[in-house]
């Protein structure tokens, strides 16, 4: 295993796995089947799993689940592992990347307006593995999703060429077909004498990725973009300046503007102060944790503390320091949103890694 597939594997794979600590249950292991299961049993975000699965070599490159052999799991050209779960979400295929891409293109000029279209409308659409960009000696590939590249000949005419990182799940992959087709835009768009410094380029290019996830309403995908320290913070940046002026100040500036930052631009209205509730939530209690989804009847259930929670359920919680009163509001796959004592702000916990010992 590379050492670029090694942090691919660590990142998704430590994201997305709890542990609760039961003595007998009705749990079945999602992997091996086994059950019902008693002593240490991982939560995993397709259901519980054994400790003897947990200590499996392989894992699922994009949710973590351990792979053992016959278990309808498929292996990319690289070498990654998509569970029997995922795959039948993730893009594989070149055709269905094109097609994606197609979808995304339309939907971002929808949002943003005719003015978001490109003069020189083919687009080159290819996928590669992760051992394309390893392979070239970049070191600073982990993040490197897709990225795009535009030609520009004497005469002033593009061509344009957009790559993307194969099997990664399709919400994921349109974030990134967002985020590159604003490169495209911005490269046909920012004259040679408006040079724009890097961060504020891909905060930009984030900007449409984090506008687009919010229409299709996928508030965790929003906040891995807020979250991902790619653009050096420069993102909230422009989500404030976005809030304050629209997107057509932002992409005035693109074409006619002259400094380097947009936040350095004499008529641009700084950003909110950091307290600003939607970039930095109230701080947690100690102790407060959540541990992971356990699924009772239908329905999903968070499990906080040791202690199950569905939409809509109060209970008060015994920390170190203090008692809490919870309200769970939502529950997705990743994250669990709630509020403390009564108050109307929310905070969104993400899944806690640790195992707990029976």
């Amino acid at each position: 295993m590379s050492i670029v597939r090694k942090a691919v594997f660590c990142l998704f794979f430590f994201m997305i796995v709890g542990a609760i600590c039961a003595v007998e249950t009705n749990f079945f292991c999602v992997v091996c089947g086994k059950g019902p299961l008693t002593g240490r049993i991982w939560m995993s975000k397709w259901g519980p799993v054994c400790d003897d699965c947990y200590q499996l070599k392989d894992h699922c490159s994009i949710c973590g689940l351990p792979i053992k052999d016959g278990d309808g799991h498929i292996q990319t050209a690289d070498g990654r592992l998509i569970c029997r779960f995922d795959k039948t979400n993730a893009v594989l295929d070149v055709d269905e990347a094109k097609e994606l891409f197609a979808d995304t293109r339309r939907d971002v000029v929808e949002m943003y307006g005719q003015g978001f279209t490109l003069q020189y409308s083919d687009v080159a659409v290819m996928m590669f593995d992760v051992d394309y960009w390893s392979e070239r000696g970049r070191s600073d590939g982990l993040h490197k999703f897709g990225f795009a590249s535009t030609r520009k000949t004497a005469g002033g005419q593009c061509t344009h060429e957009v790559v993307m990182l194969s099997g990664r799940l399709r919400d994921e992959m349109t974030a990134t077909a967002a985020h590159e087709y604003t490169h495209l835009w911005i490269n046909e768009n920012r004259p040679d004498s408006h040079v724009i410094d890097s961060d504020t380029i891909e905060a930009i290019c984030e900007l449409t990725a984090y506008n687009l996830m919010g229409e299709k309403n996928l508030p965790t995908m929003q906040q891995r973009i807020l979250e991902n320290p790619y653009t050096n913070g420069k993102i909230k940046t422009l989500i404030a300046i976005y809030q304050e002026h629209g997107i057509g100040y932002i992409l005035d500036w693109v074409k006619n503007g002259t400094t380097e930052t947009l936040d350095a631009d004499g008529s641009a209205i700084k950003p909110p102060p950091t307290q600003t509730p939607v970039f930095i939530p109230p701080k947690l209690p100690t102790g407060l944790k959540f541990n992971g989804l356990m699924t009772i009847g239908k329905d999903d259930q968070a499990v906080i503390n040791g202690v199950s929670f569905a939409v809509g359920d109060e209970k008060r919680l015994k920390l170190r320091d203090q008692t809490v009163l919870i309200r769970c509001d939502e529950i997705h796959d990743y994250t669990v949103v709630v509020e403390l004592n009564g108050s109307p702000d929310q905070i969104i916990l993400h899944r806690d890694v640790e195992k707990l010992i029976p």
